[in-house]
């Protein structure tokens, strides 16, 4: 931080120096300033400006010859000398040109015969790495050993032998003090991410089943379902041995005491075609060595490219968080299901703890003009993806999972906090790899301080083609604002009947104008259909607070009616784990750190309330079967929508001219949001394909529909 010192002097770009000088000092008056190098030369730094800053004198100096990775001091008049530290030259489009690598052998390429450690510190005037055998107490000593400068500022050692399993950190001398940083390349770690850890990536290999998957041709195809790790296993009744680890989410097999499905079956069974696990890489607010001491979500990053050690088995066996994460990886792929990763690109754990921050100061943190520390994550800190090395560090990680791991997409955290081009090379590079691949985030204008325009929010989507967003109109017009009053304002699903206009616009995909309101996205492909998820009240809660005079079984029928309409809309369909059993957390609105008993998924309420599972069961398998349901363009929906709003509130969705789709020409649906029936005599014979129970097994026509309150009605002819 600047200006806590009588004197401090920072480059700040490749030509100018400045120096602060407390007016406690002499009035904080200088007239002249030299530069020392590490060999003792001085020379001149001529004086461009000076500015009354307060307490201080800020001092504008002409940088002459000043060698970025050298260590130097700059004196004044009154014998005050100070380390010259690098200042905003690091975030200037100067440096990056200087310094920016692209080669692909940044961390530690391992072989049997020698590993080569390189770090990318152009700051560093010295680099050191300490090393160890690996583990609890070897008994061996670490041995230290110095890494030689190379081009771009990237430092490089070569170790001749076998140096499998052992772990390292390094030293790095930056503005005069040595600082300890792990790899932020590292693949594997000791607990806790104390050291990093060398492998043999052959001895991490699992075939990963990828050829077990269907086609994905669309986006609109998928239906995505959020799970916890942690979450899914911890009940007391899920039959999963493996409780809180990767492998529990892999056993096969596992039931409930009534001998129903629970875990990796039971999800399977459900027809959904994506399972969106939530953080799976290092975080920080869970102690490896004591996993059920704490509970996080794990928003939290300390190593991106290294998975949780408190998800795996043998937590000080650096393989076993790496090849237990790629064995439920290859399960779910064995079961046709493809795996998006929550990925967290948007700020870390803690800025000064950082390796990144410790390596290169300032350099990978977004920073104000004036030094502020951007917060638009509201974690204290936001990741500069604006910056070359950082930009390339996230396309290095993400081409990492997806090449390593065998990941079938990504969904980011605050992706608003990052910018189009970096988002749109990711997409670019990743797709490269996977045509399938689905990247989506959430696109909220967070207070990040980057210029609006070039924010990867919702607003810029037209920007961001190949990259779809949870929608938080389809959010907030079917069950209210999620950020206020909790028992206000409501949405269409709890009363508010009078939004069924707007109703129209999300059932669309947002990619219209009907409803008043202007097109969300330019295609559906972009839109992410959801009511619940992890943040915010589950939607059973919402609906406890927003509709507490309700009896139970007006509460179930709201929220299946809701399942439904996710269901049935034009766009991306997402499902929260436990959704469809009404999971609750007892009214908890933010449970990133409340204890299992308010995150487990209650495998008990799955039991109690099968018959909400077996709708869920039915839809997905209609959504599936019907593919004007997931319509591809907007041009699409243009030609075969048409949406009416009756003046109760009851909206009729009609899918028109669809033949070329199925075998119908026609899809009727019937929402009815009232607590009274409603009937409605049809120009012609439809099929009943799926009511308030689910799928309907009835051949015989109907002429008379008769919707019951809460009820989602889908017939065809």
């Amino acid at each position: 931080m600047r200006k806590q010192k009588t004197f401090e002097a920072y480059l700040d770009d490749l030509s100018t120096i400045s120096v602060y000088q407390s007016k406690a000092f002499y009035n904080g008056i200088s007239c002249l300033f030299k530069l020392r190098d590490a060999q003792g030369n001085l020379s001149e730094l001529p004086i461009i400006d000076s500015i009354d800053e307060g307490d201080y004198y800020r001092y504008t100096l002409k940088a002459q010859n000043v060698v970025i990775g050298q260590e130097y001091e700059v004196l004044n008049d009154h014998h005050l000398v100070t380390t010259l530290a690098m200042g905003y030259v690091v975030r200037t489009k100067a440096f990056d040109d200087l310094f920016y690598y692209d080669g692909d052998d940044l961390g530690a390429v391992y072989t049997k015969e020698a590993t080569t450690l390189k770090l990318w510190a152009p700051t560093a005037s010295a680099v050191k790495t300490v090393i160890q055998k690996a583990g609890k107490d070897t008994g061996l000593k670490a041995q230290t050993f110095e890494l030689e400068r190379g081009g771009k500022g990237v430092w490089s050692l070569t170790l001749e032998g076998d140096y499998e399993g052992w772990a390292y950190v390094y030293l790095v001398k930056v503005n005069g003090q040595w600082q300890e940083a792990t790899d932020p390349y590292a693949r594997a770690s000791m607990p806790n991410a104390k050291r990093s850890v060398i492998i043999d990536p052959k001895k991490a290999e699992v075939p990963l089943n990828k050829e077990c998957l269907p086609p994905l041709e669309s986006y609109t195809d998928a239906i995505l379902y959020e799970v916890h790790v942690r979450d899914l296993s911890v009940h007391e009744n899920s039959g999963i041995t493996h409780k809180g680890k990767f492998l529990g989410l892999a056993e096969e097999g596992t039931i409930t005491s009534r001998g129903t499905l629970t875990g990796l079956d039971y999800i399977a069974d459900l027809g959904i075609t994506h399972v969106q696990l939530m953080p799976v890489y290092d975080f920080g607010s869970v102690d490896e060595l004591n996993q059920f001491a704490f509970y996080n979500w794990g928003y939290d990053p300390v190593q991106y490219n290294v998975p949780e050690g408190s998800y795996a088995t043998h937590v000080w066996d650096p393989y076993s968080s790496i090849t237990e994460l790629k064995r439920l990886i290859a399960k779910l792929h064995e079961k046709g299901l493809r795996v998006t990763m929550d990925v967290v690109y948007n700020h870390m754990f803690n800025k000064d703890t950082s390796s990144f921050d410790k390596i290169v100061p300032d350099y990978y943190f977004r920073l104000g003009p004036n030094g502020e520390i951007s917060n638009g994550s509201f974690c204290t800190n936001d990741m500069d993806s604006t910056r070359r090395m950082t930009q390339k560090f996230f396309l290095d990680s993400t081409k990492m999972w997806v090449r390593d791991y065998g990941i079938d997409g990504f969904r980011f955290d605050l992706m608003g906090i990052l910018d189009v081009d970096t988002m749109n090379l990711i997409a670019d590079e990743c797709l490269k790899l996977d045509p399938s691949l689905m990247i989506y985030g959430e696109g909220w204008n967070m207070p990040t301080l980057l210029e609006e325009e070039k924010k990867a929010t919702i607003q810029n989507h037209h920007k961001l083609p190949k990259l779809a967003f949870f929608n938080d109109r389809f959010y907030t017009v079917l069950r209210g604002h999620a950020l206020e009053d909790p028992t206000k304002p409501l949405g269409y699903l709890s009363g508010a009947t009078r939004l069924a206009e707007s109703v129209k616009n999300v059932l669309a995909g947002s990619v219209t104008t009907w409803g008043g309101l202007e097109p969300y996205f330019m295609e559906p492909t972009q839109s992410i259909n959801y009511i619940e998820c992890h943040d915010n009240h589950t939607f059973w809660d919402k609906l406890s607070l927003c509709n507490s005079e309700d009896d139970e079984d007006t509460r179930e029928k709201r929220h299946r009616l809701g399942l439904g309409m996710i269901l049935v809309s034009q766009g991306i369909a997402f499902i929260h784990s436990g959704q469809e059993f009404f999971r609750t957390k007892n009214g908890t609105d933010n449970s990133y750190m409340s204890p299992d008993a308010i995150n487990r998924l209650d495998w008990d309420r799955k039991d109690q309330y099968i018959s909400n599972v077996n709708y869920a069961k039915d839809l997905i398998a209609l959504r599936k079967s019907l593919k004007a349901l997931r319509l591809r363009s907007s041009q699409e929906i243009q030609e075969h929508v048409d949406i009416e709003v009756l003046h109760n509130g009851v909206v009729i969705y009609t899918l028109e001219n669809v033949r070329k789709y199925g075998e119908y020409d026609e899809i009727l649906m019937i929402i009815n949001p009232n607590k009274t029936p409603f009937s409605l005599e049809l120009e012609a014979e439809y099929r009943l394909l799926a009511d308030y129970h689910g799928l309907s097994r009835k051949e015989a026509g109907v002429r008379t529909a008769t919707v019951r309150p809460f009820e989602l009605l889908v017939l065809a002819r």
